[in-house]
């Protein structure tokens, strides 16, 4: 069984992109806080990803939080956000009996919309080539390198 390949994209925010839903966007301080929206991430990181030891050493450089609630005020969507001059997204996570309903979609977007708002240059996102609908297509980010 072949390996999907990992896809290194770039985007320049130049225009505020249509978001259509409610996002929230918060500082990792601010975050912390939220013990249920902790909680949730924490849960996710444990599920869905093999992951865990890199979601530890990303953690250290997380700026900022996109958060999406469902009706019932719970997290269901979450995008981390790396902030050193240019922005690198990390961890676009939906629950499971959430997705499909453009909760990732729109986490990315009004991440770029805040790039775009906070003058930084570039955003950066590795992804994996089975999501380069989710990040080409709807969101327009370019690749620009790619790794077997």
């Amino acid at each position: 069984m072949s390996e999907e390949a990992t896809l290194y994209y770039l985007y320049q925010p130049l225009q505020m992109q249509p978001v259509s839903m409610p996002i929230e966007f918060v500082t990792v301080q601010s975050f912390l806080n939220d013990e249920p929206a902790c909680r949730m991430l924490w849960e996710m990181v444990a599920s869905q990803f093999r992951t865990r030891s890199k979601f530890l050493m990303i953690w250290q450089h997380v700026r900022h939080v996109c958060v999406h609630r469902n009706v019932a005020n719970e997290v269901d969507g979450l995008l981390l956000i790396s902030s050193p001059i240019n922005w690198q997204i990390d961890y676009v996570v939906v629950h499971p009996q959430a997705r499909g309903q453009g909760i990732a979609i729109a986490l990315v977007k009004h991440a770029l919309n805040e790039a775009l708002k906070a003058g930084v240059p570039y955003v950066m996102l590795t992804s994996r080539a089975g999501l380069r609908v989710l990040y080409e297509s709807e969101c327009g980010l370019r690749v620009v390198a790619s790794k077997p």
